[in-house]
This record gives structure tokens, C-alpha cells and sequence, in this order.
């Protein structure tokens, strides 16, 4: 069996309309909305959220019918992360403002820059951005599996952009 990727998470959200006016100002794009199948006092819409990449969201038709509250543990969410360019994250601050939108200070953590915001629903959004981007064509994955080999080489305890640069050196001068 070979997988293509993800297809989505699918989020349980408390006003449809809400959630898709939040995640529109993230950038993200209706692509249908529909009745729900398995549910006919719910919708679901899928989202473009960019580079072949969707997010479904799920909610009441009602926007006054309340869902059973989520909680953390076994089982459950605990955030989405949406892919950024580091050209957005360098301008992420004003951008997520001029939307009306509030994140946190940028996050550096290992080979990623991170930005955490709330949706509506208490989802927690995590904007991600490579530290050092591979260039164009270069497979995010295989970047990824060879600097874990250079971190396990090392013996370090994190995947740190050191290890990320070194594998997009080498498989670029190799492709």
C-alpha cells in the first residue's frame, strides 16, 4: 500500500459561518458546502487551505443547536497546523492584524517558525514556516528523513535547522 498524503481533519465547529469567515482571513477557500450525510441537522464544508491541502469543517445547520463540548485526552485534536511561507511569517504580525486576527509572537523552535492563534471554536492553529526553505522541487520529505539521519548521527535530542540545511545542501548537489 502506498499513501498520497492526507487527505484532511475534519473539525467539529460551533457556527459554520464563523469558522469559515476565520479561516477566509487566514486564507483559506470555500470550495463546496453541503448537507451532511451522516448527519442531517449538520453541513460540512471543504476548505483550500493551499498546496493541495483542505480542511473540513463540520456544524450545526442551527447555529442556536448546541454540540457536545470537546475536551482534551486520547482520541481528540490537539491542533492543525497550516503551511506559511517564510515570506508570510516575516509579515505574519501585520498581516493577521490588517485580517483581525491575533496570534503570538513568532515561535522558533527547531527547523520551524511558528505562530499559534485560536478558531472559534478553541481549535488551536498552528502557522508553520521552514526556518530555511528547500528550494523549489527539492521534497519536503525526503529533507526531513535525511536530517533526522544527521541528527541521529550527532546525537542530538531535536531535529534543529543545522541538520535541516545540511540535508537540503546535500540533495540539492545531488539533483
Amino acid at each position: 500500500m502506498e499513501l498520497g498524503g492526507v487527505g484532511y481533519p475534519a473539525i467539529i465547529v460551533k457556527n459554520v459561518e464563523e469558522s469559515l469567515e476565520f479561516y477566509g482571513k487566514l486564507g483559506a477557500s470555500l470550495l463546496y458546502m453541503e448537507p451532511n450525510r451522516d448527519d442531517p441537522e449538520s453541513v460540512q464544508a471543504l476548505l483550500d487551505v493551499g498546496g493541495d491541502s483542505y480542511l473540513m469543517l463540520i456544524g450545526p445547520t442551527d447555529p442556536n443547536l448546541k454540540l457536545a463540548e470537546a475536551s482534551l485526552g486520547v482520541g481528540s485534536m490537539q491542533y492543525v497546523t497550516l503551511q506559511v511561507s517564510a515570506a508570510f511569517m516575516d509579515q505574519a504580525f501585520f498581516s493577521l492584524s490588517q485580517a483581525g486576527l491575533q496570534g503570538s509572537e513568532e515561535i522558533r523552535r527547531g527547523y520551524e517558525r511558528l505562530i499559534f492563534l485560536e478558531d472559534p471554536n478553541g481549535v488551536l492553529v498552528l502557522l508553520v514556516a521552514w526556518a530555511t526553505e528547500p528550494p523549489t522541487g527539492v521534497d519536503r520529505a525526503r529533507v526531513l528523513k535525511r536530517a533526522a539521519q544527521f541528527r541521529e548521527e550527532a546525537g542530538d535530542p531535536f531535529l534543529e535547522d543545522a541538520h535541516v540545511q545540511r540535508a537540503i545542501a546535500e540533495i540539492a548537489a545531488t539533483s
